[in-house]
């Protein structure tokens, strides 16, 4: 039997972006014919694959496997997910993004949120934190979910706060992005206080941030390196211990309220460019390489 008759009819709809492929695998129809194929679009119970030799054919889901008919719906859900998750607001310098990981507009505060200090609400307008003097520490809002390669974007208006922190942290505070009205700085953090680590600041980008404006803050996070970025204003540095696994991370606000909304969280991979523009960069930053 061709394998035309044993898979099928006129391909409908062909997702050709790179998030829509998938691996090259085995597919086994009902008569227990198997061919190796790259699922390409499923749309209407029927599946397009490509073989080996390029070419390409559709099939019905119900001639197939159940375990490959599993696959493809599964695959499809995450198609549809990918297509309708938000993009960066911004554009990365270092990195280029890839699946979505984390979004909430923020108007809710799920059950994966730890908050051990300060004062946070939830209302149709986004997040706001605020610091209780009876804590006698700043506000923290904080999430554990392991990322690790990222771009991290959000919406924040500083208010008549002192200041406002994204914190990280691996094992035991990692590094951070420091947001005040007049000042916009990331760094390294020391990770317990105790030593041999220490704390490394990278460049201060001076600033002048309306209290009642949105700012959309941008973090991208890739091996050693870490850039922060909010319209011209750009600090960066690298550090080997940003390499690893980042465990929880969230907000910190110090004084009074501040707001934040719209927090997603990318995969990130190498931008092919950035060894040369991140030359570029470093040397209009006055950074040492």
């Amino acid at each position: 039997m061709k394998i035309r008759a044993a898979l099928f009819s006129l391909l409908v709809i062909y997702l050709s972006t790179p998030e829509a492929r998938s691996e090259t695998r085995d597919w086994t129809n009902t008569a227990g014919k198997t061919i190796t194929a790259e699922l390409l679009g499923v749309e209407n119970e029927n599946a397009t694959l490509k073989l080996e030799n390029g070419r390409e054919y559709t099939i019905a889901l119900n001639t197939l496997s159940e375990g490959d008919q599993t696959y493809a719906k599964s695959w499809q859900e995450e198609q549809i997910a990918l297509a309708e998750a938000p993009s960066p607001a911004t554009k990365p310098l270092m990195t280029v993004p890839g699946k979505l990981l984390y979004h909430s507009d923020l108007t809710t505060i799920d059950s994966d949120w730890s908050i051990p200090c300060g004062e946070w609400e939830a209302t149709s307008e986004g997040l706001t934190g605020a610091e209780l003097a009876a804590d006698d520490h700043a506000a923290v809002f904080k999430r554990s979910q392991t990322i690790k390669d990222v771009i991290i974007e959000f919406d924040i208006m500083i208010g008549e706060s002192k200041s406002a922190m994204f914190g990280i942290d691996g094992n035991g505070h990692l590094c951070r992005l420091s947001i005040s009205r007049r000042l916009f700085q990331a760094r390294k953090d020391d990770s317990d206080k105790e030593g041999p680590d220490t704390a490394k600041m990278f460049n201060a980008a001076e600033a002048n941030f309306e209290p009642d404006e949105w700012q959309t803050v941008r973090i991208e996070l890739l091996g050693e390196e870490m850039l922060a970025q909010t319209g011209e204003h750009i600090s960066m540095g690298s550090d080997p211990s940003l390499a690893g696994d980042k465990a929880k991370w969230g907000f910190v606000v110090s004084g009074e309220a501040v707001g934040f909304r719209n927090l997603s969280i990318w995969e990130a991979s190498l931008n092919e460019d950035w060894e040369k523009e991140g030359a570029r960069l470093r040397r209009s930053l006055d950074i040492e390489e």
